[in-house]
């Protein structure tokens, strides 16, 4: 755990967060939780402390190279074992973070993180977000395998007409990138990510 510690704290320090002890700690208990439970609803291929560190933990934190200071409300579709929206929420508790998960054992573990981990800050929905049709957004965030067009295609009506969407891509995001419609503006942030050669092309698309 001592190697996975420090990728974590060296990690958020290039990434310019705190590694303060309350943030070590939570992430410590999301790694515990997300192995125990994991052997049971399968919620992550990763096995190693130290991948998971890096390709779920540090990963979500690249979002917010494109999230701004201030008390957003973010909606996490699709989220999962909780990337990226826990991640997020661990280190910027003054973002309101909504967990949009429509399996039932998923947003169970969502559940159980929100009290185990005290985020106040934290929702868990479940449903699929194309059903989610009182609630809007200031910015929707996913990981999940969703295009860019199809994302914003489906689940457009949660952003906020001044809102946007961010999506984190790997090296094939070109191909998606030419099937946005051209009324769809979007700017691409490349980084790197911590403790890897890896750099990923943080998209941030508007709505329109």
């Amino acid at each position: 755990m001592e190697t996975a510690k420090k990728l974590l704290t060296d990690g958020l320090v290039k990434l310019g967060i705190e590694p303060s002890d309350s943030v070590i700690s939570t992430f410590e208990k999301y790694l515990h939780e997300l192995k125990k439970w994991s052997r049971a609803y399968n919620l992550t291929a990763l096995k190693k402390n130290e991948d998971i560190v890096i390709k779920h933990f540090l990963d979500s934190l690249l979002y917010l190279t494109v999230i701004p200071e201030g008390r957003w409300n973010i909606c996490d579709i699709g989220s999962g074992a909780g990337f990226p929206g826990l991640p997020i929420a661990t280190v910027r508790h003054e973002l309101n973070i909504t967990l949009i998960e429509p399996s039932w054992k998923k947003a169970a573990f969502l559940r159980h993180l929100k009290r185990t981990l005290s985020l106040a800050n934290v929702e868990v929905i479940e449903s699929r977000a194309e059903d989610i049709k009182e609630r809007t957004f200031d910015i929707a965030v996913t990981r999940a395998l969703f295009s860019i067009s199809d994302l914003i295609k489906k689940t457009g009506h949660l952003v906020k007409e001044d809102g946007f969407f961010v999506l984190n891509k790997g090296p094939k995001f070109e191909e998606e990138i030419k099937k946005i419609p051209s009324a769809v503006k979007y700017e691409i942030i490349k980084v790197s990510l911590p403790g890897t050669s890896l750099s990923r092309n943080i998209i941030k698309a508007f709505n329109s």
